[in-house]
């Protein structure tokens, strides 16, 4: 047993059919088993929670639904087990994090935000404890989706829970106090009273102080004297926590906007268009449509030199190589596979077919000299799914196991959520040997449709990577499914 919730408990199980015995966190519902409540109304309860489990667990980030199902009486979901640290045990009181760690865990939450929110949901109860850092890599995912409003049904109107319940909530009410906004305590939350707990519980980290302390007057939270580092990102924190949620965000995207335009300024200027092609904001209902191999350079504290950047091939002009306008660029259209892309007239296209990668063309670089023996290439790979069933974020974990396994010493640089032909994709970053034991970093972008994961790669040496990484982010840009 793992915990009780809101409305059930939380097990910690295993699949005895599968030969790998799989972990799952199985919830027994309790929906209509302490309360006065008809047998039909907690079905229908029970078939709209699985179904809000199976929309949100489409992220990366966030638990995905495994089966959903009624036996002898009682009711049952299965996500599957994030294996990882719970924020909370993380946080320690007088334990400070730097402005970088703060300015990773709001790009995470925010952008997990913007994708429940697409939804018309309502999270309601993000803390420490619905948090958890991924032993994988790091990333934080969202759990404790049993509080969810959504703002699209008005099947939530539930009878009164029983004085015990009322009770148990309103202790936790009062453990969570410093995360919950004035508008939610009258139960009247909006969708940037999430944004107010994440702004929370960055204060927390970056000032190792629990519970936050409030002005009587005001209803600020108090905090800045306690910190430092860029007052930009002050001013963006202050604004997620605004006593007023009509002051504060009206959006996760907001939001990420605000933190883009302030990881650019952490940016030398000279070195800024390589990065302001592929840091994309867009309102598509899936979406922290950022990454494209995003650099954390933001400082420790305000006071410390700022980060450089990875080595870069030094050029006063953009390459060559580099096309600024697709608008002279080759059309490559496949009407078997049904895909399209552009590419750069000064790189080489070759069509394939390989049935065992499902390679269906690449696209490599002009040489640099007569003496240049590495050529970077852009690739489209088409593959087949075994189980019609998998999901954007199972794929993601075995294709994440696969590069681990192929690439020595892979390290997986960045993983975010973002759109490849308009739809909800993957895009990871790493770096390692290649099977010529040659370091390479790699850029990959995954989406799933119809049976089918669509993978478009760029790959690169790690000192030219960035040289050519503005044509690879066209490129990626362009590719169309038909």
């Amino acid at each position: 047993m793992l915990g009780v919730g809101k409305s059930g408990i939380n097990y910690l199980a295993t699949d005895l059919d599968l030969i790998d015995a799989p972990l799952y966190v199985v919830k027994e519902i309790h929906y209509d088993k302490h309360r006065s409540m008809l047998p039909e109304l907690a079905k229908k309860i029970f078939e709209i929670q699985g179904s809000i489990s199976h929309r949100v667990g489409q992220h990366p980030q966030i638990p995905s639904l495994v089966a959903n199902f009624e036996e002898n009486g009682n009711r049952y979901l299965v996500r599957e087990y994030i294996d990882g640290e719970l924020l909370s045990r993380e946080l320690r009181t007088g334990l400070n994090w730097s402005q970088t760690q703060v300015f990773d865990f709001l790009m995470d939450l925010v952008g997990i935000l913007s994708f429940v929110h697409s939804f018309n949901y309502i999270h309601q109860d993000i803390n420490p404890r619905h948090i958890i850092r991924n032993s994988d890599d790091g990333r934080f995912s969202l759990i404790g989706f049993s509080s969810i409003k959504d703002l699209g049904n008005t099947w939530q109107h539930i009878p009164e829970d029983s004085p015990k319940e009322r009770l148990r909530q309103r202790d936790r009410q009062i453990e969570s106090s410093s995360y919950i906004p004035y508008e939610q305590e009258q139960n009247a939350s909006q969708f940037n009273s999430d944004i107010y707990a994440v702004g929370a519980i960055a204060i927390q980290a970056l000032t190792g102080k629990f519970p936050l302390e409030r002005d009587p007057d005001s209803y600020e939270l108090k905090w800045q004297e306690d910190v430092n580092i860029n007052d930009k990102l002050i001013k963006i924190i202050n604004r997620m926590v605004r006593p007023d949620y009509r002051n504060r965000y009206q959006s996760a995207l907001e939001v990420l906007e605000d933190l883009q335009a302030f990881a650019l300024t952490q940016i030398p200027a000279s070195k800024s268009y390589l990065f302001k092609s592929h840091l994309i904001f867009g309102a598509a209902a899936c979406t922290l449509v950022l990454g494209f191999g995003i650099v954390k350079l933001l400082s420790a504290s305000a006071n410390k030199p700022q980060l450089s950047p990875p080595k870069v091939t030094e050029t006063k002009t953009l390459p060559t190589t580099t096309v600024r306008s697709s608008t002279s660029w080759k059309i490559y259209a496949d009407k078997v596979a049904k895909i399209q892309v552009k590419y750069a007239p000064t790189w080489q296209m070759e069509h394939l077919h390989n049935v065992v990668t499902g390679e269906n063309a690449t696209f490599t670089s002009a040489k640099q000299s007569s003496i240049d023996k590495y050529r970077e290439n852009v690739s489209i790979r088409v593959e087949s799914l075994r189980n019609s069933q998998t999901t954007l974020a199972s794929y993601t974990r075995s294709a994440i196991a696969e590069i681990k396994k192929y690439y020595r010493g892979a390290k997986i640089v960045e993983s975010s959520p973002t759109i490849l032909a308009k739809k909800p994709a993957i895009l990871v970053v790493y770096t390692g040997q290649d099977e010529n034991s040659l370091p390479i970093k790699n850029l990959e972008v995954w989406t799933i449709d119809h049976g089918k994961v669509y993978i478009v790669s760029y790959k690169a040496e790690p000192d030219r990577y960035y040289q050519f990484l503005e044509t690879a982010m066209m490129m990626i840009n362009s590719f169309e499914l038909k």
